[in-house]
């Protein structure tokens, strides 16, 4: 078989699967650690806007920050959420989902991975705390992290006091909204959702690409820096 059309396959499993492990493709994983096989997936690293890392025993897809093919847009968002959704919506998505991240990768020490899973209504109150420091207590603090990251804090703070919290298959309560994003988040085989879609866990994909590709002493004291407003309100005490 020629290294052009190995390429070909080994893209291909990646595109419908977003990973290709050794143990299901033992044949293509050891393919993908010859030179050539690896100038071919260059080319479409570069004319499909991603790149393709192998993690242990697993190869990854993953598309760049800018991809308009394989990634996400704000506008594609918006209708995942809703036909109505609002661009405070989205945002307050993103800010979720990278709380979640936050709260099972947010460890300081060699391996930032700092629990095992997460009870959503756990979660909740988690962000309802947040939110409300970021209304009542951290007004200097919400200017500087906004003008820093580009987020509108205090705007996507009011949509979340607004909502309530039962009703958990209402999609625009507190419950329904974090259903969606872990709904999402389970799509791209990064968590899983158990107990009755009650409790958060990380998958294997979501544990290696955090610890050994987007992690680095850096990004933890950027994403710790973006959550840290709870400081706040420990500050004006």
């Amino acid at each position: 078989m020629n290294n052009i059309k190995i390429g070909v396959q080994i893209f291909r499993i990646l595109l419908e699967k977003g990973q290709l492990d050794r143990e299901e493709h033992s044949d293509l994983f050891i393919e993908y650690l010859n030179s050539e096989v690896q100038q071919v997936l260059d080319e479409f690293e570069e004319e499909m806007e991603c790149k393709i890392i192998k993690i242990n025993n697993t190869i990854y897809l993953l598309p760049n920050y800018d991809n308009s093919l394989l990634g996400f847009k704000n506008k594609d968002f918006r209708q995942w959420i809703g036909s109505n959704a609002r661009l405070s919506d989205v945002y307050l998505s993103y800010y979720i989902a990278m709380f979640i991240l936050f709260k099972f990768y947010g460890g300081k020490n060699k391996s930032p991975k700092q629990r095992e899973f997460m009870r959503i209504l756990t979660l909740i109150d988690e962000l309802d705390k947040r939110f409300e420091v970021i209304i009542n207590k951290g007004a200097e603090m919400v200017v500087e992290t906004e003008e820093e990251f580009d987020v509108n804090l205090a705007s996507i703070a009011k949509l979340w006091k607004e909502k309530i919290t039962l009703e958990e298959n209402k999609r625009k309560t507190k419950y329904g909204t974090i259903l969606r994003i872990c709904s999402l988040l389970e799509q791209e085989n990064l968590i899983r959702l158990l107990d009755n879609k009650k409790e958060i866990r990380t998958t294997k994909k979501l544990d290696d690409l955090m610890t050994y590709y987007f992690l680095n002493d850096s990004r933890i004291e950027e994403i710790n820096k973006i959550f840290d407003i709870k400081e706040v309100g420990n500050a004006s005490n």
